[in-house]
């Protein structure tokens, strides 16, 4: 055994002189030639698919990356458009409130703001109208038949219902929510107005001799008790006037849009 192993040792140094022999008169050339140029082919491959497969890491942790930053982007869009919102809604409140304290101190009335809370749909109300329920009540003052404006100070309806702490209104487009009102025209025709299906209001029964023009205001005339005189409840629209009939009729448009009501006064007699 021991034989054999230094028989391989002698064929190992026999082969590594005769290799260094070869190469140093050249004649291993163009074989080191062929290998160097293998090695070198597939040294460049490696090195293609090492560049690729970087490439491909990288362009999938940028993606990764990108997608991370789109969707923390995302939430803070979110938050701040929740918050643009909500200083937006402050504001519009804000100029509402303002707008009912000028209207109130200008016509030195005792008066409660009131936000609605809640509004009857249209399927409950049957096309009649629409009640909506505000936040103050009895023990704030407010009670049954009180006029009810908007920020411009257009009378908007009047209270219906009250508890201790909330109300109920009927709005003037609202059917059976009758006011005391007069039109400004030459001769202060005076009447009752009601509420139309929930669109408009008509004022029936005027004289056939009374003189209406469309565009006339017509605003309250003070006889209900607890509604004073001259607050608008809107412009004539349209005249029904027969001539052979006693009576005319005025149908008559509210000066705000009763659907966006979110702030209201009631007037305090």
């Amino acid at each position: 055994m021991r034989i054999k192993k230094n028989n391989l040792i002698l064929i190992f140094l026999v082969v590594l002189g005769l290799l260094i022999f070869l190469h140093g008169v050249g004649l291993l050339r163009p074989l080191e030639n062929f290998i160097l140029k293998s090695f070198s082919s597939l040294n460049s491959r490696f090195y293609s698919w090492g560049n690729s497969f970087q490439a491909s890491y990288q362009e999938q942790a940028t993606q990764e990356s990108l997608l991370a930053k789109i969707d923390e982007l995302t939430k803070e869009v979110a938050v701040l458009t929740v918050a643009s919102s909500q200083e937006q809604e402050l504001r519009e409140e804000n100029a509402k409130l303002r707008s009912q304290l000028n209207f109130v101190k200008t016509n030195n009335f005792k008066a409660v703001a009131a936000e609605v809370i809640s509004r009857e749909s249209l399927i409950e109300s049957s096309g009649a109208g629409q009640d909506i329920i505000i936040n103050k009540g009895l023990k704030d003052g407010l009670a049954v038949g009180q006029g009810v404006t908007s920020e411009e100070g257009i009378i908007i309806g009047k209270i219906v219902e009250v508890k201790d702490h909330s109300a109920k209104l009927c709005l003037t487009t609202s059917r059976g929510c009758k006011l005391a009102a007069a039109i400004q025209n030459s001769t202060r025709t005076q009447g009752i107005t009601d509420g139309d299906l929930g669109l408009t209001i008509k004022m029936n029964y005027i004289p056939q001799l009374e003189v209406v023009s469309v565009g006339d205001r017509v605003i309250t005339s003070g006889l209900g008790d607890k509604i004073p005189r001259g607050l608008v409840i809107g412009k004539v629209i349209e005249i029904r006037n027969e001539s052979n009939e006693v009576w005319q009729d005025a149908t008559i448009e509210p000066l705000v849009n009763l659907d966006n009501l979110t702030v209201v006064t009631v007037i305090i007699p």
